[in-house]
């Protein structure tokens, strides 16, 4: 069988094959660090970096980053800023694995919340038995009947409670599941490490769609208006990280006072997949004349 070989007198990489002949490292895990050998000493390393100058989401690139750091041949540290606050995530690269690197605790999705089978066993009522009266005529025990009520409501309040309880965990779990889902959607794990300073927001705007998609309402007030709560979730769990961080950038530059904040975002939110290209367009139009 013939072999074609390419002359190679410019614009190549010289790495180890080490991390080729890896069998536990993935194929992708291994095309990612042969992608980051061959970029410059001082390059930027970061996932959306990354992400910029391949094919893959930046969800893509943080998988193969994770592996990389498993076995060694990564090592990530989190910086601090001279105010206290976290800074940019250092990237260490090595071409053979290390064996005693500090391992780092990375942040990973909520677990789902579980619901407990309810195990109250119900209430036995020991049957009455009445003795014969041979004397006097049978008369009406308002005793017997009132303590045979007090029995009956005590199990319909406790039967009451358990589904009372069984509704809210109910609800709890499903909150949970719309929560993650919207963390997945949006790059969480990548927001909070890409912008430390906004993780904070990033988590307020998390917990406002949360609430949002999971009212027990047939609408909900989005703007003055009475948005059917089926499209309100429809919109929010399309929202990406680029809608976060728009959302983010147009509460800095808003320059009049917010009477009802909780309104504002969820408005924001809301029309930012349809408000955000059009902004963005007009902001450049404007430099444009500008200049």
């Amino acid at each position: 069988m013939a072999v074609f070989r390419i002359e190679k007198n410019k614009n190549y990489t010289t790495m180890s094959n080490y991390h080729l002949r890896d069998r536990r490292l993935s194929l992708k895990a291994k095309g990612l660090l042969s992608l980051i050998l061959s970029l410059p000493d001082g390059w930027d390393y970061s996932v959306r970096g990354l992400a910029s100058i391949c094919k893959e989401s930046p969800d893509g690139i943080a998988t193969p980053l994770k592996e990389l750091e498993k076995f060694g041949y990564l090592f990530r540290e989190q910086t601090r800023c001279s105010n206290g606050r976290l800074g940019k995530v250092e990237y260490v690269i090595y071409e053979q694995p290390q064996d005693n690197l500090p391992q780092q605790e990375l942040p990973c999705p909520e677990k789902p919340y579980t619901v407990k089978p309810d195990t109250v066993k119900p209430d036995t009522v020991i049957p009455l038995t009445e003795r014969p009266c041979t004397e006097t005529p049978a008369q009406i025990n308002k005793e017997e009947i009132n303590t045979e009520k007090e029995t009956t409501d005590k199990n319909n309040y406790q039967s009451n409670q358990s589904r009372k309880q069984a509704d809210a965990d109910k609800m709890m779990m499903e909150r949970n599941l719309f929560k993650n889902q919207i963390k997945k959607n949006i790059s969480y794990e990548v927001l909070a490490e890409e912008s430390p300073a906004a993780a904070e927001e990033v988590d307020e705007l998390v917990e406002l769609m949360s609430d949002a998609v999971c009212v027990n309402e047939p609408f909900v007030r989005v703007g003055g208006s009475e948005i059917p709560t089926e499209v309100v979730r429809e919109r929010f769990l399309r929202l990406n990280s680029e809608h976060i961080l728009y959302v983010i950038g147009c509460m800095k530059v808003s320059s009049g006072k917010i009477h009802n904040i909780h309104q504002y975002l969820l408005t924001a939110l809301y029309n930012a997949p349809v408000t955000m290209n059009h902004y963005y367009t007009a902001e450049v139009n404007h430099d444009l004349r500008g200049g």
